[in-house]
């Protein structure tokens, strides 16, 4: 580049985005990512309802998303028969202490409240571990 050069603003909104997570060193350090797939029923009856919901979520369940470092969050929907849907969510976490984000996203009143009218479109799968909602799926393949 030289002097004449034109960056459009968004080019420097990115470098300087990848500028500040630039270590002291100067070697740039990709945050940890964690990712997770988690299944959970959805009832065929609520299935319109349940779309409906998050076409429109509600910006502050939005933003506890984002302040619990998830990113790239993503729900499926999947009908496996008639009348038998199954929701698939895929998310990455950036944070350093999963338990401690998701407890904070818990106990948050909005969060709450969007949990409550959620949860009625939604049946949990039998296989779910004890505790779990939204059960839990393992990785078996990853390529970046």
């Amino acid at each position: 580049m030289n002097k004449n050069t034109i960056i459009p603003i968004g080019a420097l909104a990115l470098l300087a985005l990848l500028a500040s997570s630039c270590c002291t060193t100067g070697k740039c350090v990709e945050p940890k990512v964690q990712r997770y797939g988690m299944v959970i029923g959805v009832k065929a009856e609520e299935l319109d309802a349940y779309k409906k919901l998050h076409a429109a979520v509600w910006p502050d369940v939005l933003k506890m998303i984002a302040e619990s470092n998830i990113r790239n969050y993503s729900i499926y929907l999947f009908k496996a028969k008639e009348n038998e849907y199954y929701l698939f969510s895929y998310f990455e976490y950036t944070g350093n202490d999963f338990k401690a984000d998701m407890d904070k996203m818990a106990a948050d009143p909005t969060t709450q409240r969007w949990w409550d009218v959620c949860k009625p479109c939604q049946e949990p799968v039998y296989f779910r571990a004890e505790g779990e909602w939204w059960a839990t799926m393992e990785e078996v393949f990853h390529c970046k």
